[in-house]
């Protein structure tokens, strides 16, 4: 199976950590995107940026990610099979927010134990998710009329 993990512009160690660690190289295929992370996996390849990140997940069977907005909903859009793995080192609870509005709503598999990663990379792959519809923002007049 090929696995691409992505933190976006972020940084999340404890994740990377748990790849290397639970994640065989005999069984899984990884790319990491570790941003500016300072764990460097030993057991799979990494980078910290590109700009070719979209071949990446065009090349993965299931990206595994952090619950920025931005990688999730992307994700979601393309109905890419997503693991999200919410980064509780993060200032504020915005990334439980995303990962609870994800889990409520059947949009992709939900990880908030970092030691059961590989039975959620399965159940990532082998559970049925509700598609997600993209509600086009549509509010545009009103915020000129407002603004001017």
């Amino acid at each position: 199976m090929n696995i691409f993990v992505t933190v976006g512009h972020t940084h999340y160690n404890a994740l990377f950590k748990a790849v290397n660690e639970q994640l065989s190289p005999k069984k899984y295929h990884i790319v990491n995107q570790i941003s500016e992370g300072t764990y460097l996996p030993d057991n799979h390849r990494y980078f910290k940026y590109t700009a070719h990140v979209q071949d990446e997940v065009n090349k993965a069977d299931l990206v595994i990610t952090h619950a920025g907005a931005g990688s999730v909903f992307n994700l979601l859009e393309m109905a890419k099979p997503t693991l999200i793995v919410p980064n509780f080192d993060r200032i504020d609870n915005h990334q439980q927010d995303l990962a609870d509005f994800v889990i409520k709503n059947n949009y992709a598999c939900v990880c908030t134990d970092l030691q059961r990663l590989e039975e959620f990379v399965l159940k990532s792959v082998n559970n049925q998710f509700t598609p997600y519809q993209k509600n086009n923002f549509c509010g545009y007049e009103k915020i000129l009329e407002i603004i001017k």
